[in-house]
């Protein structure tokens, strides 16, 4: 996955998990490295196997997002998908980024702009706006669907009107930089190197390579795990009697 969509991935899991109830989904699961079938923790509500059995909802989608990072892939595509069937847009962005990356399935284009187009018509207050923007970027650079210049243009206009920061500046400048290819390139780039109409900005300066976000990353799990624990150390203390003493 490109470090652009990875940080917009980042951004979903925030949202996700901040809104997420119970506190557990703001905890990292005690089981990585094997298939959640297989994890010795399956029962434990922290642990991937144990939120991949329940119901869809926020949090249950949420672990998604751990399962993939654990690296079982098998999980986090079957979450998304009942995630998805239950209408949650999040889940849809999720699995069209898995799609365009061939993350744990096979590379589909088309599968992924469908799914985009899904979650911008969703009417989610904050994940529309992010479906808007990439499904405009897929019609405008031809990717998944037929080139659509005007269509696309149409959508980056919605994800503006909605707040898109990314939209908002494509239609000032004529490119973003929150969906770059794997060399890095920005959506005006990329068409220029498809031979289309795009303007290719500061020609004699390439787009400077992405910064790696994985030490902010890190830190913000290592924050939602610490701030997990208090939660369950608040949780779990037994409340005083009005007329206990201290």
């Amino acid at each position: 996955m490109t470090i652009a969509k990875h940080c917009r991935v980042a951004a979903v899991l925030c949202g996700w998990l901040w809104l997420a109830a119970p506190a557990q989904a703001l905890i990292p699961p005690t089981s990585c490295g094997a298939p959640a079938a297989a994890a010795p923790d399956a029962d434990s509500d922290l642990s991937v196997a144990y939120w991949a059995r329940q119901p869809a909802s926020m949090t249950m989608c949420a672990y998604g997002y751990w399962a993939e990072k654990c690296g079982d892939h098998a999980t986090a595509h079957a979450i998304f998908d009942r995630c998805i069937d239950a209408g949650y847009a999040g889940a849809m962005i999720w699995k069209a980024l898995l799609l365009e990356d061939g993350t744990g399935v096979a590379q589909d284009s088309a599968g992924a702009a469908a799914l985009m187009r899904r979650a911008a018509e969703s009417g989610d207050p904050e994940y529309a706006k992010l479906g808007k923007l990439h499904y405009a970027t897929a019609l405008y650079l031809g990717r998944g669907v037929a080139r659509d210049p005007e269509a696309a243009m149409n959508w980056f206009r919605q994800a503006a009107a909605d707040g898109d920061a990314d939209a908002q500046r494509f239609l000032v400048d004529g490119t973003h930089t929150a969906d770059r290819d794997r060399q890095g390139r920005s959506v005006a780039a990329q068409l220029a190197a498809q031979g289309g109409e795009g303007v290719l900005l500061q020609k004699a300066e390439p787009d400077a390579p992405p910064t790696d976000p994985s030490g902010g990353l890190l830190a913000l799990l290592v924050a939602l795990l610490i701030g997990g624990v208090v939660l369950r150390i608040v949780h779990s203390r037994p409340l005083r009697s009005a007329g206990a003493s201290c």
